[in-house]
């Protein structure tokens, strides 16, 4: 009879080890579901600054607002980018300073970049045809890689680059 009790009470403790094997595992996926509810960082050009040139090369920096929309920081391991101005690709580069990101917060990331050579030529020879009123369009494409993330994050932004020095 005492053989029968321990077997209904390890079969009973057994049950309540797998239900509460199975609530965690719920809970887990209940988590990660929530990890799944990201939206992807915002990025905008604040500034494009000249610096002094080396040799041919004409050097910037560029400034870079991210902003994190999402309940848990963002660690980016790298950057890599393309400004085009008027539809020709003037800046590209990449950077693999790590910029964080904190929660429901926003980061400035300051990136040196060299002027590419045909573009610059073709956005100049583009603004000899046909001046600008005051404004250059600009698009941004940024990818961001993400720490623990195994996708990269594709951005793009437009917008335009008021020359008319007016605040």
């Amino acid at each position: 009879m005492s053989a029968t009790l321990t077997k209904g009470r390890g079969s009973m403790v057994w049950r309540q080890g797998l239900a509460a094997l199975v609530l965690m595992l719920l809970a887990g996926c209940a988590s990660i579901g929530g990890a799944l509810d990201f939206d992807d960082p915002e990025i905008e050009l604040l500034a494009l600054e000249p610096l002094p040139s080396q040799g041919l090369e004409a050097r910037f920096l560029v400034k870079l607002r991210v902003l994190n929309p999402n309940p848990v920081p963002l660690a980016i391991s790298g950057v890599a980018y393309d400004v085009f101005i008027r539809d020709a690709k003037i800046l590209s580069g990449v950077s693999n300073e790590g910029i964080n990101v904190g929660a429901y917060s926003e980061s400035v990331a300051e990136l040196e970049v060299a002027a590419g050579m045909l573009g610059s030529l073709t956005l100049l020879r583009d603004l000899m045809a046909n001046p600008t009123d005051g404004a250059l369009p600009y698009k941004l494409n940024a990818k961001l890689s993400l720490s623990g993330l195994s996708r990269a994050i594709r951005i793009s932004r437009e917008g335009s680059i008021d020359l008319s020095g007016r605040p």
